[in-house]
């Protein structure tokens, strides 16, 4: 990807976002940006605004921390960082995060583990895989948190608590978790509370400085349109057609959170978060799947329609909505954005971007 698409992929939009972080997040962001960070799994989707939100809050408050990303492919994300501000001391490393070492230079200061395979094709295809990889990318994150005397925000998912009761209307941190291991497509939040496991023994065990983050789901900019995520489907299929298919009844329930408040949430813990806890991330304000589709229509393409080719069962209907009231009670942090202002904003960048211009 070339620098003047990832310049212009900072959009006026973008930058209004990242200015609403700064505010609402200004006093954990004075002290993130005069330390040493690091963000593994820097190129997805968390990772890359983790990024852009440490790099606009560095300019802002003149910090003089530095920044380290690392993933596989670690040069966009590195890119896009540089076009906040092109004098930012960001560094990036190429590397596996099982094999990955923090550099010195690095030490006591603060490491946002945010590598995982979110894929949900590896889950089905290599679900051993997919197990191994989170909870081999976690003994090794711990080892080096621990070497490195830094405090680590891990995070995890939602999908450690198993299927949500029907009766259930949100979940908190202290729903008793029913494990699914007789099902292999299970890998992933099986790979997850086994890593939160991990965590917690490095905490008991070593005096490790683990914090974490349960994750649930979001919409805005840079969410992979393509992938297995219903609100970035339903935003690709607007944007670019006149429908928006349903493959059921549309009964299940989800809740989306903004991006700007997820990472205000997420730097909250980072600096403020009880070492040893866990905590819900996301938003509580559930929504059908329908009724999700009927927001996409109304805030990106009122032309569009809402076409539901199934029907609602048992097997196929599900809620998945968090409690955010542990997070928002001991940090004293809200969400701001609402859904529909969600869905406005994160139509607006990409209709700033141009054609051809989505992210992938």
């Amino acid at each position: 990807m070339g620098e003047s698409t990832l310049q212009n992929q900072i959009t006026q939009s973008l930058l209004i976002d990242l200015a609403e972080i700064n505010e609402h997040s200004r006093n954990d962001l004075e002290k993130l940006v005069n330390s040493n960070v690091v963000i593994t799994g820097a190129s997805g989707f968390i990772g890359t605004w983790l990024t852009l939100s440490w790099a606009s809050a560095r300019l802002k408050y003149k910090g003089e921390g530095k920044l380290l990303l690392t993933s596989r492919s670690p040069d966009a994300v590195w890119g896009r960082a540089l076009a906040i501000d092109a004098k930012c001391p960001v560094q990036r490393i190429a590397s596996d995060i099982k094999n990955f070492t923090i550099p010195e230079e690095f030490h006591r200061g603060y490491i946002i583990h945010a590598a995982t395979p979110a894929s949900a094709s590896l889950n089905t295809d290599d679900p051993y895989k997919m197990f191994n990889t989170i909870v081999g990318g976690q003994e090794r994150i711990l080892a080096e948190s621990h070497r490195a005397s830094s405090r680590l925000l891990f995070l995890s998912s939602g999908a450690v608590y198993g299927k949500q009761p029907p009766d259930l209307e949100k979940l908190s941190e202290e729903y008793i978790m029913v494990a699914n291991s007789d099902d292999e497509i299970s890998a992933y939040h099986e790979g997850k509370r086994a890593a939160e496991l991990q965590s917690d023994i490095a905490v008991l065990r070593w005096g490790t400085h683990v914090v974490t983050a349960r994750l649930f789901a979001f919409v805005a900019p840079f969410l992979p349109f393509g992938a297995h995520f219903a609100a970035g489907n339903f935003m690709r299929d607007a944007l670019q057609s006149s429908q928006i298919i349903i493959n059921s009844g549309g009964g299940s329930v989800r809740s989306y959170q903004y991006a700007t408040d997820l990472c205000s949430n997420l730097w909250a813990l980072a600096v403020r978060g009880t070492t040893g806890e866990k905590y819900n991330v996301g938003s509580d304000a559930g929504v059908t799947i329908k009724a999700l589709a009927e927001a996409v229509v109304r805030n990106v393409n009122p032309e569009a329609e809402v076409v539901i080719t199934g029907v609602d069962t048992i097997d196929n209907t599900s809620r998945y909505v968090p409690s955010i009231e542990k997070v928002s009670s001991q940090l004293k942090i809200q969400n701001h954005v609402s859904l529909d202002e969600a869905l406005k904003r994160t139509a607006l960048w990409c209709q700033q971007l141009g054609d051809g211009m989505r992210y992938e």
